[in-house]
Parts: C-alpha cells; sequence; structure tokens
C-alpha cells in the first residue's frame, strides 16, 4: 500500500487520464486505485467517472481548474486601516455597524478583526 501525499489526487488523476486514454473504464480504474491507495485514500467512483469523461471529450491538464474571485482570506490593508479607525472612535462599535460603514461583510469584518 502507498502511503498518502499531499500529490496523491494529482497523482491518480494522471492515472486515470492514462488509462482513460488505453480505453480502460472507470470501474477498471477504479478498482485499481482502490488496490493500491484503499477505498479511503483513492478518488471515488464518481469523481473518476468525472475525470474520465473530462479526458475523452479533450481535457489535457490533471490539475485543479483555478477558481474565480479573490480568496476568503483576502483583507484589503485600507478596509483593516478603516475598521481600526472605526474602533478607535468608538470602542462599543458593533460588527454590523463595522461591515455597513466599510463595506464588506459581517464574516469578513470578523476575520479581520481576528
Amino acid at each position: 500500500m502507498t502511503s498518502l501525499g499531499k500529490n496523491s489526487k494529482i497523482e491518480q488523476r494522471a492515472y486515470v487520464k492514462i488509462r482513460t486514454l488505453l480505453g480502460k473504464s472507470a470501474h477498471e480504474i477504479h478498482l485499481d486505485l482502490v488496490q493500491v491507495y484503499t477505498t479511503k485514500g483513492a478518488l471515488s467512483y464518481a469523481g473518476i467517472r468525472r475525470w474520465a469523461q473530462r479526458f475523452r471529450l479533450g481535457r489535457k491538464s490533471i490539475e485543479d481548474d483555478p477558481l474565480a474571485g479573490a480568496p476568503i482570506t483576502a483583507a484589503s490593508p485600507i478596509k483593516s486601516c478603516a475598521i481600526k479607525k472605526l474602533i478607535d472612535l468608538d470602542p462599543h462599535v458593533t460588527i454590523r455597524e463595522l461591515s455597513n460603514s466599510v463595506g464588506s461583510s459581517m464574516g469578513s469584518v470578523d476575520h479581520i478583526l481576528r
């Protein structure tokens, strides 16, 4: 059995791609991966079917598609500074009030405060 590393998904996708291009079924590929990675570490059968279909349709990359938008953890330095100033003016200001003042979600304001 192979230990799971952080590149395990990519390695498995490469295997799925090669075996798919060789005409193997998703079921056959899944059985192979379960034998090596066990059921907990192997890609799911549904995931293998999706990737196999993408490769049959001409997809080349085995990497995830980039996600749209800014990462959730991105906090504008300008907004962080504005929040700090508002708190300096009124230490009892609520997260909702800060959120409305700087035009960010309450979750983003909470993240900046932590």
